[in-house]
């Protein structure tokens, strides 16, 4: 399948977000090279900071989709923005099973998908227990899931505050792919046994203190 090319306004801002990334907060990168260059790929990340999608979009070249609050889409600038970048809307508080299906015809055009299984950002900066919802759009759609640690973003701009903190250093590790095949009918063992190994390979990249 051929890589989806990210469109002219997506890539002025990859460019922005890595130059600021970097002179802001001395950004890392470390395993770009796990994500494939093409084809569907889920990034599940753990969740610090309204900085992570940004992080883990500029660490890689491909273009990156990920959930955003629906509330925000109604903002004018953000509701021209926001599709140019990919951001699916979601209804906060509920199942909003328009934005699951937006996630899996994004997947199956070849998209990558950046995705938070914990479902909200972790105040204590520890890693929370995964939702079953990554598992189960994995296999749903055969894609593979790459398992993603953010480090730092609760530090530069934490839950609550209103403006980020300077020289904060942040860092996001791109673990190993994890295979996963597409499956017609999906048991709640499959789904609780994926979500597992998931959290487990998120956990492995984290320090001990976010662990």
């Amino acid at each position: 399948m051929e890589a989806a090319k990210p469109n002219p306004v997506y890539r002025a801002a990859w460019y922005v977000a890595r130059f600021l990334l970097h002179a802001l907060f001395g950004y890392r990168v470390e395993g770009a090279e796990n994500v494939p260059q093409e084809g569907p790929v889920i990034l599940a990340a753990n969740h610090l900071s309204i900085l992570d999608p940004i992080a883990i979009g500029a660490g890689v070249r491909r273009p990156v989709s990920f959930l955003a609050r629906a509330d925000v889409f109604r903002l004018p600038l953000l509701a021209w923005l926001l599709p140019r970048l990919y951001a699916i809307p979601v209804e906060r508080g509920q199942s909003d099973l328009s934005a699951i299906k937006s996630a899996l015809r994004a997947l199956e055009r070849g998209m990558a998908f950046g995705i938070f299984p914990e479902g909200t950002r972790s105040r204590t900066g520890k890693l929370q227990p995964f939702k079953t919802g990554v598992a189960a759009i994995a296999l749903r759609t055969g894609s593979p899931v790459v398992p993603v640690a953010v480090i730092g973003t609760d530090k530069a701009w934490p839950v609550g505050r209103k403006l980020f903190r300077l020289r904060r250093p942040i860092r996001v590790v791109y673990g190993k792919p994890i295979l996963v095949p597409r499956a017609e009918r999906i048991s709640r063992q499959e789904l609780e046994n994926l979500t597992r190994e998931i959290e487990a390979k998120v956990r492995e990249l984290l320090p001990p203190e976010y662990r």
